[in-house]
């Protein structure tokens, strides 16, 4: 099949990364992807599809396919308008959330085309907003690249959290940095490290050692995981929410807000800790059990990497082949 991906960036950030690895694997599995993208986007990500460069993600510019996957309100009207192939609305996130132009966003859903969405909760939001109901893929893992490795407590003598910031000044307040650190602070008599990776320049304050990290690939990225011996993530709300599976993959333990598309991956008890969004409290609860009880800790993080096993982008690029195929 030839597929068309409109994409306006492969810059940081887990809507991007689906989106190559969702490239390389429907590649791989032997269809022509071509992803189409605007001169000034960024890309940051390896592709192993077809890339193209365009002045702008016009009708115009949209090459003739056999399916046109947008994955953002901003692409959906330029891939409907161009008739160039049959439009399937790839929903990575429910735009209406966070984007400011919340109308035009919503009626990107409306069009006649169908939906995938990435978790069960996202489903029921669309559905919920909409009207509309979509068909679910599983998100996956690069298990040649997300694996375990030596811990860096292991050196230091000193547990490690792993922890990604967004800057909240840039809006990304629902994904919890404020309350990580609040939880952080009560934390008394303990003895921890805090690594934080940043995605954008943010301003830290905190009276714990923290060392601050900036991941450029996935291979940088996986070493962080596994080197830690705890990953937190703390997001209000999330369509999937790809970190905490990926924290697993690399036989760390993880906590893990109740995020919403988080549920079909994450069991309280079973292979992670759960706790509430927005409650400091709890969160606080969550990481003083994992930083003093090594036995429950290291249960969670040999019971979270058996079940990441089976999240792979290739089940997910057969699911979406299955679904293309159908129609």
């Amino acid at each position: 099949m030839k597929i068309i991906l409109p994409v306006m960036s492969l810059e940081m950030g887990g809507g991007a990364r689906f989106l190559y690895h969702l490239a390389n694997a429907l590649t791989d599995k032997g269809h022509d992807v071509e992803v189409i993208m605007p001169s000034k986007g960024a890309q940051v990500w390896p592709l192993r599809a077809k890339l193209t460069r365009v002045p702008e993600l016009s009708p115009a510019n949209i090459p003739y396919g056999d399916f046109i996957l947008p994955n953002f309100y901003t692409t959906v009207g330029a891939a409907w308008a161009s008739q160039k192939g049959k439009v399937v609305r790839l929903s990575l996130g429910y735009e209406p959330l966070w984007v400011p132009d919340t109308e035009s966003a919503k009626q990107s859903y409306l069009i006649d085309a169908p939906i995938l969405s990435i978790s069960q909760w996202h489903r029921q939001l669309i559905l919920q907003e909409t009207g509309r109901n979509s068909t679910v893929i599983s998100c996956g893992v690069d298990h040649h690249l997300f694996r375990p490795c030596p811990k860096r407590s292991s050196q230091t003598g000193r547990k490690n959290i792993f922890y990604i910031l967004r800057n909240p000044a840039l809006g990304y307040i629902w994904k919890g940095g404020e309350d990580f650190f609040n939880a952080l602070s009560l934390l008394k008599g303990l003895d921890f490290e805090v690594t934080v990776t940043l995605t954008e320049a943010t301003q830290l304050t905190g009276s714990f050692p923290c060392r601050t990290v900036y991941a450029a690939s996935d291979q940088e990225m996986a070493a962080l995981y596994g080197e830690a011996d705890l990953f937190v993530y703390n997001s209000y709300f999330e369509a999937f929410g790809l970190p905490p599976l990926e924290a697993m993959a690399c036989g760390t333990a993880v906590i893990t807000t109740d995020c919403g598309g988080s549920r079909d991956y994450a069991h309280n008890g079973e292979n992670c800790l759960v706790v509430p969004p927005s409650d400091i409290n709890q969160l606080q609860q969550a990481l003083h059990l994992l930083l003093t009880q090594d036995g429950e800790r290291q249960r969670l993080a040999s019971a979270g990497f058996a079940f990441a096993q089976a999240w792979t982008w290739q089940r997910t690029a057969d699911q979406v082949e299955a679904f293309l195929l159908s129609l």
